[in-house]
């Protein structure tokens, strides 16, 4: 009997540990590099959706993920300062950006802010006019790198690589009628 058992216990742990190496393997064929989008059509007019997203000091009162935002000094550029702040996702995580193109209503992109990240990136928002008065169509890309091979499995086999872009539309989808 406690031989049985113990056969059974190495065959749970030899598979277990073929697993994880499988999903290394995998993970390591990923490309590191990746761009993925969303598209979307936000109900509010296109200046007040702008306007939304390019305040980051009022996300925590509409995107349920972010706790708290603490506004950095904006960093200087020669065509403007750019805008700069932290988001606290709670549990111990936070996330710097940096805004590195403003264009009132139609773009605005934003710079994951971590030299020496894992991971990265930028997620560019493009607004234009929507389907019907007062609405508008935006479109949030991610082009965004990824280096330690498990988290490349995960997000592509298991959560997904839109996975934060669509709860970021789904937020604003909810907030806009607010607006």
């Amino acid at each position: 009997m406690r031989r049985t058992l113990r056969r059974i216990l190495l065959s749970l742990l030899a598979l277990i540990v073929l697993i994880l190496a499988i999903a290394y393997l995998d993970g390591r064929a990923l490309p590191v590099n990746h761009i993925t989008s969303v598209t979307g059509t936000i109900p509010a007019p296109q200046s007040k959706v702008f306007a939304l997203i390019a305040n980051p000091a009022i996300a925590p009162t509409w995107r349920p993920a972010v706790k708290s935002v603490q506004v950095l000094t904006p960093v200087y550029s020669p065509q403007a300062n750019l805008d700069h702040w932290t988001e606290d996702l709670g549990h111990g995580q936070t996330m710097t950006f940096l805004a590195v193109r403003n264009e009132p209503p139609n773009r605005r992109d934003v710079l994951l802010d971590v030299p020496g990240a894992s991971y990265g990136g930028t997620w560019t928002y493009e607004l234009s006019p929507g389907p019907t008065p007062s609405t508008t169509t935006i479109k949030i890309t991610e082009t965004g790198f990824i280096n330690p091979p498990m988290y490349r499995f995960v997000m592509q086999h298991i959560i997904g690589m839109t996975h934060n872009l669509d709860i970021y539309l789904h937020d604003l989808q909810t907030e806009a009628p607010k607006l």
